[in-house]
Formats: C-alpha cells, structure tokens, sequence
C-alpha cells in the first residue's frame, strides 16, 4: 500500500432520492478512511460538485450567465461546499485539515501537517479529477482512486450505446483515445474520467483506478490492492 493516497470523490455520491442510503454510505466510508490513516497512510480526498454543482450552473443559465469563466467559478464554489460537508464528517480524526484548500499550492505546503485533507476544485477549466491527479503528482503518491457513480470505463457511453461493455484494464493511452484528450469541458459536465485530467496522466505516467464509490468495501479493496471490481488504468513499465 502506498504511504499516499488520492481520491477523487463524484460529487454525485452524494445526492440520491433515497437519504437513508446516503447515511449508511457516509458511515461506511467514514469508517473506511478512518481504517486507513490508523494504518499510517495519509489520505486527500478532492470532492466534486455532483448535483449541488449542475443546478447551481443550471440557475445561472437562467439568470442569463453564459460566461464558461464565471459557470466554471460557480462550480467551484460548489465543489468546496461538498468538500466542507465531507469535513463535517470526519470532526474526529485527530490530525483533519478542517480547512478547504483552493489551491494544489496550500496542500502542497501543508503536506506534513495533516493526515486527513479534503478539498473541492481549484480554478477553472480544471475538474475534480484533474485537480486530484495534479495533487499526486506534487505530493508524489503513485496511485489515484476516481470513485465515481460508474463500475469501469466502457468502450462507449453506456446510456446511449447499448453494445458499450465495461473495461477492467487499458494503458493511459487507450484511456486517452476514450475519453478525448484534447477536447473541451464544458461546466458542470459529467465523465467517467475528465480528459484534461488524463492528459495529465498521461504526461507524468501516473496510474489510475476507476470505480463505483457507492461500493465502500469495492474501494477498500482497491486502496489495499486487493482484486476490486472497475477498471485499471496503466502506466509504462
């Protein structure tokens, strides 16, 4: 296991229509990551804007902002409100960053201080997923967990191709071709992986690991190494 871990946390999980799920799931994963930094790991989870993100975008439209500069901030801003929530979750763990950095820069510098650090984005045109493997690579970590509200990347988009099949591993080029490195986001969309992010990847080698975050012993599995359902991204030997 490494002494690092990042994980990109969807801000899709959570929201659901069922709010009994959402406690259980928040209880498991509080548990989860308190396991983890009892096992002398440091953790920096980057939450993402999910629903909070896309309805705040969604008023402002009405309200007649089309800047993708100012969607983009609103999406921010969203992101680090569901960073403080997930904060609020862990008011025990003894060494919590109970701050939200808005830069890689202020986590970088406080990298020794805290065990526990959570965050949201950081500054447009980047996502969630890029800001998290970003962060690991100034701090070095080896491995990035996107939890997401999908099982594996597919070889297309499963809700409007019905032959699309899951993927349980691919090198960092192949993801590239998939998700579109080189393509524009516009805010508050929604990717399995954000291809900027990928790129990023992609430059520094940086493995990956897709899953579905709604599945806290999934992820357990994962952060340990142990054989997990979702797809491997792979670096260069």
């Amino acid at each position: 296991m490494q002494d690092t871990i990042v994980i990109a946390l969807g801000g899709s999980l959570l929201s659901s229509d069922e709010s009994d799920k959402i406690d259980l799931w928040k209880i498991d994963f509080v548990n989860l990551i308190g396991s983890v930094l009892d096992s002398g790991m440091k953790i920096f989870i980057v939450v993402g804007g999910g629903k909070l993100a896309r309805i705040n975008i969604s008023k402002a439209k009405k309200e007649g902002v089309d800047d993708e500069f100012k969607l983009d901030l609103i999406g921010i801003d969203a992101t680090r409100e569901n960073a403080r929530e997930i904060i609020e979750l862990f008011q025990n763990v003894q060494n919590l960053n109970k701050n939200v950095p808005q830069s890689i820069e202020e986590v970088s510098k406080s990298f020794e201080n805290y065990d526990l650090t959570i965050m949201g984005g950081t500054v447009p045109g980047h996502t969630t997923d890029t800001v998290a493997i970003k962060l690991a690579k100034e701090i070095k970590s080896k491995l990035v967990v996107i939890a997401t509200n999908v099982s594996h990347v597919y070889t297309g988009d499963p809700r409007k191709d019905r032959n699309a099949t899951p993927i349980e591993k691919l090198s960092l080029k192949e993801l590239g071709e998939l998700s579109g490195v080189g393509k524009s986001i516009q805010p508050g969309s929604s990717f399995a992986v954000d291809p900027i992010g990928v790129s990023l990847a992609m430059d520094n080698n940086l493995p990956l690991v897709i899953l579905n975050g709604h599945d806290v012993e999934n992820l357990r599995k994962a952060i340990y190494g142990e054989p997990f359902k979702g797809t491997i991204v792979y670096g260069d030997d």
